[in-house]
């Protein structure tokens, strides 16, 4: 296969699969050896008509420095780092990679749950101290006739809400203003009307909405004081979406009873952030979707695009819709 006489620029290495099939199609494929802006924007010029971004930022000022971009492909779901206006107006494509993500995520957010529900971190840390006698303490409880709590039913929420009403017998209530109310009683799932009723009824709390404006900071403490005190709050979405100091405050007041929490208002955390030393919270590093094929499928789903559109061809994830009108 002949290929294309362009450039595509990579700002974080990606999974080697995503990358033979940009060396195989495009010219010249440069990665860069860090992500920071300045480091980026002296990789980019008139000649590179593609990127692919993973968790770097990609304001106006990087999209300037290649006046023939055509294509900015997100190794990921999230777009709130990359100026999707800005580009929008220069007549550029902002794709992502939609579904490869969405059973890791899932899988992860089950996990969490489970972690929390079965105390596990609690029993592995006091067993490894030789006090087997916390088995008694440890509180245990079952997610079967729980109830879960769905908030953005979209494809990763979807899955989840599937996962745990087919496998663990929970009832699940959803509150997403654009849900898909067909498929929502295809699986069993109730809908609700308003984001407090979730809340209030909720045993487990699960956030899968994007980060945007109205979604910025929608769990704080108001929110946190309408949750049940045996309630947990589950967030593998973005940090942003809780006030992080509202949920430190809620956890120590025993507000809800704990926190799955792979996602953080600062990423990196700080090392001395307080969820880190509460029992009744399970933290991971931003790592839902970072299963060997997850990434595999990020890669190849984001390296494929880039290729459609500088073939003239329409990409199959498109963030800014309006291009296509």
């Amino acid at each position: 296969m002949k290929k294309l006489n362009t450039k595509v620029v990579v700002t974080q290495p990606i999974h080697d699969e995503g990358m033979k099939l940009l060396y195989d199609s495009i010219e010249e494929v440069v990665v860069a050896p860090d992500d920071s802006i300045e480091t980026v924007g002296k990789l980019l010029d008139e000649s590179v008509e593609g990127v692919v971004v993973r968790y770097n930022r990609f304001p106006k000022e990087l999209i300037d420095k290649a006046p023939n971009l055509k294509v900015i492909a997100r190794h990921g779901i999230g777009v709130e780092l990359i100026d999707v206006k800005y580009a929008t107006k220069k007549g550029i494509y902002v794709v992502n990679t939609h579904t490869a993500s969405t059973i890791s995520v899932a899988e992860h957010t089950v996990t969490l749950m489970l972690a929390l529900a079965k105390n596990i971190l609690n029993a592995d840390s006091e067993l490894r101290r030789g006090n087997y006698a916390i088995k008694n303490k440890l509180g245990c409880t079952d997610l079967e006739n729980k109830t879960l709590g769905i908030i953005g039913a979209g494809k990763i929420g979807l899955e989840v809400a599937k996962k745990c009403k087919y496998g663990f017998n929970m009832n699940v209530i959803a509150y997403d203003p654009y849900i898909n109310i067909e498929k929502a009683k295809e699986i069993g799932i109730k809908v609700v009307d308003t984001l407090d009723e979730l809340l209030e009824n909720a045993d487990y709390v699960s956030l899968h909405v994007p980060l945007t404006e109205k979604t910025k900071y929608m769990i704080g403490v108001k929110e946190l004081k309408k949750m049940k005190k045996t309630a947990f709050l589950i967030n593998c979405g973005r940090g942003a979406l809780v006030k992080e100091d509202d949920l430190i405050k809620a956890l120590e007041n025993g507000d809800i009873a704990g926190a799955g929490i792979d996602v953080f208002e600062k990423e990196p955390p700080e090392k001395d952030n307080p969820l880190f030393k509460m029992k009744q919270v399970v933290v991971t590093p931003h790592s839902a979707s970072l299963t060997v094929e997850s990434m595999i499928k990020m890669a190849v789903g984001a390296a494929e695009q880039v290729v459609q559109v500088l073939k003239g061809e329409k990409p199959k994830y498109i963030v800014n819709k309006d291009l296509c009108k």
